[in-house]
């Protein structure tokens, strides 16, 4: 009867532990089959990881999906630009006109009032174009900003520089790679031969830094290109002045592409042919090229600015620079570096070439019609606006600092002014868009800015005649 109860107690505790056991090592059974399902938020952000993954991750609606970039060293592509309508927001009221697939106008009015004018052009585009306007394509005089375009078949256009009295730009021209009039310390918009756009200066002189120099290795400095030349100097003419003018006891000498001596003529004018200039000296200039120009023989023209006027296609000059890396600037108060009317008369500064009189009926709180130009971080959008003035119960001008918000609104990083005041005109398709505060209308002005949207890509027209 004992064994009876041993053996039966000895098999009941053996079954226990073999069930024991097998409850331990089996593992569960879900776990061995398939990874506890994540929950799916509304975004995800996906890091990719360093290691394979043996589970493939869930898949999810492209929309709900942020990918972080992996650490890998391949680069990752440069990304396309954005369309032209994803580079701003326009505000309630604004009336959008789509003028191109690439070519964007803004029209807003204010309560204050204000009429305001945008043109958005997409500098990515390959049909985009731009270009600087003389008048029958060289210097012959003042003209229309409707002119021009309509001259140059332009799809839009803004005015361009200041100009003197005689009707001549007072900074920077450019057009197709060849300079009209040389560069100042003021604002420049240039265009390069890569189609990069570049707001800043060339020079921060009054002109440029440019020499003629002999075959003996004499230099003596050429301060102006196709304007009057002031006496005792050197100045430099090319075929977009056409012709330089008679002066008493001066001397032209008139050379090829490559400097080499053509003619020299004393006291007469002369006609400035294609692919040629003439270095026309008066007072000590004069005396210089008497001793040394030589038939045949070369004159070197070194002409210095940086960046190099080489690497640029197109510009044109105004003033002042007003944004920079997306914040504003007040240009100060002097005459380039001559600050003895200012409030600081002893301070060491370089500012724009303009008077301190001009500045002072121009910046800080003065309302006016004002043009300007600038472009984005990406240099992939050029902005350009024209605002009335002038006109009380229409539209009562802008001031620096509201223009610069203006432009730093549609995008803009770099900005700078064009020429403003009655000279502010904007011209779309054929027609002058916003209101000139002159009572004859429409200024005639020295150059201008021109657009295009070529929808078949041929070269932008040439007036030279």
């Amino acid at each position: 009867m004992r064994l009876l109860i041993i053996l039966c107690t000895t098999t009941l505790v053996a079954l226990v532990i073999f069930i024991a056991t097998r409850v331990v090592i089996a593992p569960p059974r879900s776990v061995a089959t398939s990874p506890p399902r994540p929950s799916l938020p509304t975004l995800l952000v996906v890091a990719p990881t360093r290691e394979p993954q043996s589970t493939p991750a869930p898949a999810l609606s492209p929309a709900a999906v942020v990918v972080v970039p992996s650490l890998s060293a391949t680069a990752a592509p440069t990304p396309s630009a954005a369309p032209l309508s994803a580079r701003f927001n326009a505000r309630p009221g604004d009336r959008l006109t789509i003028v191109r697939p690439g070519v964007f106008h803004i029209n807003r009015v204010t309560a204050d009032p204000l009429r305001v004018n945008i043109l958005l052009f997409d500098l990515s585009a390959p049909e985009f174009a731009l270009g600087v306007g003389l008048n029958d394509g060289w210097l012959s005089g003042r003209v229309r900003t409707s002119g021009l375009a309509r001259d140059y078949a332009a799809l839009a256009a803004i005015n361009g520089d200041l100009f003197s009295e005689n009707g001549l730009p007072q900074g920077l021209t450019m057009l197709n790679g060849q300079v009209a009039t040389a560069p100042k310390r003021r604002a420049t918009f240039a265009l390069s031969r890569e189609g990069k756009p570049f707001i800043g200066y060339f020079t921060e002189e009054w002109t440029w830094q440019a020499e003629v120099r002999a075959s003996t290795g004499a230099p003596f400095p050429i301060t102006l290109l196709n304007q009057p030349c002031v006496s005792g100097q050197i100045c430099l003419y090319n075929e977009l002045a056409r012709s330089v003018p008679a002066r008493s006891g001066a001397l032209s000498v008139r050379t090829n592409s490559r400097g080499e001596v053509l003619a020299l003529v004393e006291d007469k004018g002369l006609r400035v042919r294609a692919n040629e200039r003439v270095l026309l000296g008066t007072g000590a200039g004069a005396s210089w090229l008497s001793k040394y120009a030589r038939l045949g023989q070369r004159l070197q023209i070194n002409i210095g600015t940086e960046p190099p006027l080489s690497d640029y296609r197109h510009a044109i000059s105004g003033g002042p620079i007003i944004l920079r890396a997306g914040q504003f600037v007040q240009d100060c108060m002097c005459a380039l570096g001559d600050c003895s009317l200012t409030a600081r008369p002893a301070a060491k500064l370089r500012c724009e070439d303009f008077s301190t009189d001009w500045k002072e009926k121009h910046y800080h709180s003065v309302r006016m019609p004002r043009t300007g130009i600038g472009f984005d971080q990406a240099r992939q959008t050029l902005i350009v606006a024209v605002v009335d003035g002038y006109q009380r119960g229409y539209s009562r001008g802008i001031t620096q600092r509201e223009f610069a918000d203006l432009l730093q609104e549609f995008g803009a990083s770099e900005a700078m002014e064009l020429d403003g005041g009655g000279s502010s005109t904007m011209v779309l398709k054929g027609k002058v868009i916003n209101r000139p505060p002159d009572a004859s209308g429409e200024r005639y002005v020295a150059n201008a800015l021109l657009f295009f949207w070529r929808e078949q890509l041929t070269p932008l027209p040439s007036l030279r005649q």
